[in-house]
């Protein structure tokens, strides 16, 4: 079976209606044959949150529906991980070798490497850096 992990922006292009959207379905088409395990730590949750939030304040989803589309993302059939001790250690060092002043798209980086999966998300920059320090799993959306 094929283990990926998600980012929460690749979620959110699920649910929004955000330049790449159409790329998420794609690939979320793909692996509807495939069926993949699709792992995301616990940072997604609150990640997700925060874009739904973000969403409403940019006019791109009603306050009235952020409750559904908050559960329609939380009943996708994603494994949710809690992040362990050893993981919070790789993130400390993909943060640093990412250059980030902040580990969260590291944890994401944790998650994939411990898992051995891809990571795919919908940030081509976060892909462009983590292949330049060596993560040739780490996939964006819009390379198909």
């Amino acid at each position: 079976m094929t283990v990926v992990v998600v980012d929460a922006n690749f979620s959110l292009g699920q649910v929004l209606p955000l330049p790449y959207s159409r790329d998420v379905v794609r690939r979320m088409g793909v692996w509807q044959g495939e069926q993949p395990r699709i792992l995301v730590p616990s940072l997604w949750e609150y990640e997700v949150v925060t874009g739904l939030r973000r969403a409403c304040v940019q006019g791109l989803l009603r306050v009235d529906a952020v409750q559904e589309t908050l559960d329609e993302l939380l009943g996708m059939a994603l494994q949710v991980l809690e992040m362990t001790a050893e993981r919070h250690r790789r993130a400390l060092v993909w943060a640093e070798r990412l250059g980030q002043a902040r580990a969260y798209d590291a944890q994401y980086l944790a998650l994939a490497e411990q898992t051995e999966a891809e990571l795919w998300t919908a940030d081509e920059r976060l892909r462009n850096r983590a292949r330049q320090v060596g993560a040739s799993w780490v996939r964006w959306v819009g390379e198909g």
